[in-house]
C-alpha cells in the first residue's frame, strides 16, 4: 500500500508539474489539445473545454499538446509565448516546494509568519541550488540515476516513516523535477527554452529545432532505459 502511496505521490508531482505548463500555455493565448499523464495509448480521461484531459498507458511522466497541427504551427507561436509555457511547468514545481516546505514548517510547530511565509523560499532556493551543483554526478556517477521505479521503491520506505517524512520527500522530487526539466536538453523545457532563445537572436536558427528535439528524445529515451535497469538491478539484489 505505501508503494501505491508514493506511486501516487510521485503522479501527482508530475500533474502539477504538466498544469504548471497548461496554466502558462492558456495564460498565453496558446490553445491545449491534450493533458497527458503518461505516454502512448489513451487509457482513460474526459474532455475539459478544448481539452482532452487523458490517462496514458506508459507512467514515465507527461505531457501537454498545444492545439496545432504539426513542428510549423507550433514555430509560428510567439517565441515568448514559447518560453513561457516551457517554463510554467518547473516554476509549478517550485512553487509546490515551497508550498510544502511551509506544511514541513507549520507541523513541525514553526508557526510564525517568517517560517511560514519567507524561510520556504530561502530553503526551496538553497536546496534548488544545492541540486544544480549537484548536476555534474549524473556524468561521473551514472548509476546514481534514478527512474519512476526507484524513485517509488524509496518513497514506499520514506513514506512509511510519517506524514513530514513523505512531505520532504515530496520536496526533493518536485525541486528535482523542475530541474531535470531545465536541463538543455531537447526535448525538455530547458532544451525548448535553448533552442526558442537561439531563434529569438537568429530567426534563421529556428530549422535546427525538430532534429535537435528528435535527437534529444533518443537521448533521453536511452536514458530513460538506463535508469529503469539500473533500478531494476538494484530491487532485485
Amino acid at each position: 500500500m505505501i508503494y501505491i502511496g508514493a506511486l501516487l505521490l510521485v503522479g501527482s508531482l508530475v500533474a502539477i508539474h504538466e498544469f504548471g505548463h497548461f496554466v502558462a500555455g492558456r495564460m498565453m493565448g496558446v490553445p491545449i489539445a491534450v493533458f497527458s499523464l503518461g505516454f502512448g495509448p489513451r487509457v482513460a480521461g474526459f474532455t475539459w473545454g478544448e481539452t482532452d484531459v487523458r490517462l496514458s498507458l506508459i507512467p514515465l511522466g507527461g505531457y501537454v499538446l498545444p492545439a496545432i497541427e504539426d513542428e510549423e504551427d507550433y514555430l509560428r507561436l510567439d517565441v515568448k509565448a514559447r518560453m513561457l509555457f516551457s517554463l510554467g511547468g518547473p516554476a509549478a514545481n517550485f512553487l509546490t516546494a515551497i508550498f510544502l516546505i511551509a506544511m514541513i514548517n507549520g507541523l513541525s510547530g514553526n508557526i510564525s509568519a517568517f517560517q511560514l511565509l519567507v524561510a520556504p523560499v530561502i530553503q526551496a532556493s538553497e536546496m534548488f541550488i544545492f541540486f544544480i551543483i549537484s548536476i555534474p554526478m549524473i556524468f561521473s556517477q551514472p548509476q546514481e540515476v534514478s527512474s519512476v521505479v526507484g524513485m517509488v521503491s524509496v518513497g514506499g520506505q520514506v513514506m512509511d516513516a510519517g506524514l513530514v517524512a513523505a512531505l520532504k520527500f515530496a520536496v526533493i522530487i518536485s525541486l528535482n523535477l523542475a530541474i531535470f526539466n531545465l536541463l538543455p536538453l531537447p526535448p525538455l523545457d530547458g532544451g525548448k527554452i535553448m533552442l526558442d532563445t537561439l531563434e529569438y537572436l537568429d530567426p534563421k536558427l529556428a530549422k535546427v529545432y525538430l532534429p535537435a528535439c528528435v535527437m534529444g528524445w533518443v537521448l533521453l529515451i536511452g536514458l530513460m532505459l538506463y535508469a529503469t535497469a539500473n533500478d531494476i538491478a538494484r530491487l532485485s539484489t
